[in-house]
């Protein structure tokens, strides 16, 4: 089973992607800033983060920059779940290193399929 990580500060947000997750057969770990996600990635090896990326003490873009400056984690796919969805944020979100970006609030409906997308497009062959 794929390992997802979660990195969210709001938590009612943490608990719906998470269960979400879980009706879909995974069991994500979870992280309410940067720091608690990095500290995660240095044990564990991970195939997918979902970010939001208005965290506090660390900002999505800087967890990102790490994640993508250290040899050991700068492949892990990285996906951006925010509510700044204007094309501007974007466009910046995906320049910076995201391979995906979906928007707040996430659709109950569809999150489970897009998750296991992710997976399966970013684990196929180029």
């Amino acid at each position: 089973m794929p390992e997802i990580l979660i990195v969210e500060d709001n938590l009612l947000n943490l608990a719906v992607e998470s269960d979400l997750l879980k009706s879909c057969g995974y069991d994500p770990i979870k992280a309410k800033n940067g720091f608690e996600a990095l500290e995660v990635l240095s044990k564990v090896k991970v195939d997918l983060i979902l970010m939001d990326m208005e965290l506090p003490k660390m900002h999505g873009l800087e967890l990102l920059q790490r994640i993508k400056c250290n040899p050991d984690t700068e492949s892990i796919k990285v996906v951006a779940v925010t509510g700044n969805c204007d094309p501007e944020s974007r466009q910046e979100f995906l320049k910076a290193g995201c391979h995906a970006v979906l928007s707040k609030p996430i659709n109950f409906d569809r999150f489970g399929s897009q998750v296991k997308e992710f997976l399966t497009v970013m684990s196929s062959p180029h």
